[in-house]
């Protein structure tokens, strides 16, 4: 069987196609602002990389789509309702492969995905999974047509997925009782979501796109306030037009009047806004259980079902978080995850895995290599594009049984005088380096302190990173970013990882950190900090600052600098940079002014501890332009 090029979020390309009503019905006559709304939507169609979409970009690329969506019609669809527990009517897009004939009794698997985009109001095409499947894509409750309250992060909402799975789905005539769950992003998250349920017709689950927890992953990682991505996604729940747009979408999919909509919505009640995500990230700086019940770390643990993971160290929306969430599901859940540099747009090689995974777990077929608990982590080095819209191409992975890798060795990087990086620690006194926080500065702190390793030979590293500074400050507070990177040997920085942490939240749970061994030693790879409280610094005291920078795999090639960069978090995050709407996080940092001093001396031996690896992973000897590796940004 070969499920071809399974969807991820693909088939939102649907949208460009049919434009909803109130909008440019042809794109001659689209404004200026429809343009930019196109082109958030899909960056692709930005053919010379400017930043600004064109008409006559735009009728290229609706062409393009048109070719890529021919024969989209040429399978059955419906539009119906499975009606939940509480009541509420969950709207369904069904999508029937060719062949399909509800009097034959043949019996289908079902693709299962859910969220509340427009494209939920529409169903998947089948041809993506090879024709072989039944697909049903369900709005989530309060949006699209769907009734109820929409609170994507609470436990009824997670139920809904459970119950049209197994009250709707497996009760169809032509259902053979197995379901497969697919989804990146939003549907990622939901589908994630719904593995954690456990319903027992589900047999196979592909998600990408994720984070562990709300409060570090993504919305306040290291205590310091994201104002980016997150808080503008969240005001899309308060669309004029739906959540999302979803409402107009069901509109046109479904020839729904504009009384019959809004007897929907009607029906729907007023919310508690103070219960929504984005009254919680403004206004509850702390860790607690408001935030920990949403985290898909806390889920993580109860699913049963083989699921499979794909991952992007330099993920522009989702973030750095979700690799994690792989450590978290039980060893005796069958599991695998896909790693690779990038944005948040997956590489083409983790389609070729959902396909082998629904394959194997969902359907009973293939030959079982992917269930092989050695190769359950695949590490890809190097992806390349070839420019904003080159082919992206992946070299063969390193494969792993865990993550991180079991025999990383956990490598000491030193601060040292004279503004480098060393293998050995200070065996002297050294003077502080320090920079100073201006308040307000428009680059968000005008004075940066840079740290180097020369690199001699390829140098392969894999896994988290941890950042121990110690540091005295003249203020009660500051706010650390920690920046690594790679210098080619044009003098280009290219930025690879970062950390963040609130001085005042430096307080470190040993219990629930994350430990390796190291030379008969155990050595810590992932501080938590509960963030529960704030302890002001104390001001010209050292303090020790242990500060998580998320999971990466680079290869340093000789001639490069391992660079590391420490100051106050700059306004607009050098990770992850979205050029058409500019940065995608942006940090609320605004510390005390004053000075920070870091210390590296023999009492306190600032360092950086690296996961380097004993050999090199699978790459060509020819090292790439640093210029189209996948994800990566200029920074300097």
């Amino acid at each position: 069987m070969n499920l071809n090029r399974p969807a991820i979020c693909g088939f939102a390309l649907l949208l460009f196609c049919m434009p909803p009503t109130g909008q440019a019905q042809t794109i001659d006559q689209a404004s200026p602002e429809q343009l930019q709304r196109w082109l958030k939507q899909f960056p692709a169609a930005d053919a010379n990389g400017d930043g600004k979409l064109t008409v006559e970009e735009a009728e290229a690329y609706r062409k393009r789509l048109h070719k890529r969506l021919d024969g989209r019609g040429d399978f059955k669809q419906e539009y119906t309702f499975a009606t939940t527990s509480d009541d509420v009517r969950i709207a369904l897009a069904v999508g029937y492969p060719a062949g399909f004939d509800a009097g034959n009794g043949q019996k289908w698997p079902t693709i299962f995905s859910t969220c509340g985009y427009t494209f939920a109001t529409v169903p998947i095409n089948p041809g993506q999974f090879g024709h072989r499947c039944v697909t049903v894509n369900a709005s989530l409750r309060g949006t699209g047509a769907s009734g109820g309250q929409l609170n994507p992060w609470c436990e009824r909402t997670w139920q809904d997925g459970y119950e049209v799975i197994e009250n709707w789905i497996v009760k169809q005539p032509w259902s053979n009782g197995r379901v497969g769950v697919i989804g990146h992003s939003w549907p990622g998250l939901m589908g994630f979501y719904t593995a954690s349920t456990n319903p027992p017709s589900v047999k196979a689950v592909c998600v990408s796109g994720l984070f562990d927890d709300f409060y570090r992953g993504i919305c306040r990682p290291g205590g310091v306030r994201n104002c980016g991505f997150p808080e503008d996604w969240l005001n899309s729940y308060y669309h004029v037009k739906g959540p999302f747009g979803s409402g107009e979408a069901a509109m046109d999919a479904r020839g729904l009047s504009e009384a019959e909509y809004r007897r929907i919505v009607a029906s729907r009640g007023l919310r508690d806004l103070r219960q929504d995500m984005l009254w919680v990230s403004l206004h509850e700086h702390l860790d607690g259980p408001v935030w920990q019940e949403k985290s898909l770390a806390e889920r993580a643990a109860l699913i049963k079902t083989p699921i499979l993971l794909g991952h992007q160290y330099q993920d522009e929306q989702t973030g750095p978080s979700g690799c994690w969430l792989f450590s978290h599901i039980p060893d005796d859940t069958p599991k695998r995850i896909i790693l690779s540099n990038g944005p948040h747009q997956p590489p083409p090689v983790l389609q070729q895995h959902i396909a082998a995974w629904f394959e194997h777990f969902l359907v009973g077929e293939g030959d079982g290599t992917v269930a092989d608990p050695d190769k359950r982590v695949h590490y890809h080095f190097e992806t390349r594009r070839d420019g904003p819209r080159g082919r992206v191409t992946t070299n063969p992975p390193l494969a792993a049984s865990d993550f991180p890798i079991p025999d990383t060795q956990w490598t000491r990087l030193y601060l040292r005088a004279g503004d480098r990086l060393s293998l050995d620690p200070p065996k002297q006194d050294e003077s502080p380096d320090r920079y100073r926080v201006d308040r307000g500065h428009p680059l968000g702190g005008n004075e940066i302190l840079r740290y180097t390793f020369d690199i001699d030979a390829p140098t392969a590293i894999a896994g988290p990173i941890v950042a121990t500074l110690w540091a005295k400050l003249s203020s009660v507070d500051t706010d650390f970013f920690v920046l690594l990177a790679d210098r080619a040997p044009d003098g280009t920085l290219y930025g690879l990882q970062r950390g963040l942490l609130r001085a005042s939240h430096r307080r470190l749970d040993e219990d629930r950190s994350v430990y390796a061994e190291s030379d008969g030693k155990k050595v810590l790879i992932r501080p938590h900090h509960p963030h529960a409280e704030i302890e002001p610094v104390r001001p010209h005291a050292v303090h020790e600052y242990r500060i998580e920078i998320p999971p990466v795999a680079h290869v340093f090639r000789p001639g490069h600098q391992l660079v590391v960069r420490i100051s106050r978090p700059p306004s607009a995050d050098p990770i992850g940079v979205t050029k058409w709407v500019g940065p995608s996080y942006r940090y609320d940092s605004d510390a005390p002014p004053g000075v920070v001093q870091v210390l590296h001396d023999r009492e306190h031996p600032s360092h950086l501890l690296l996961p380097v690896l004993p050999k090199l992973p699978p790459i060509p000897d020819e090292p790439p332009d640093p210029k189209t590796i996948y994800g990566l940004q200029r920074v300097e």
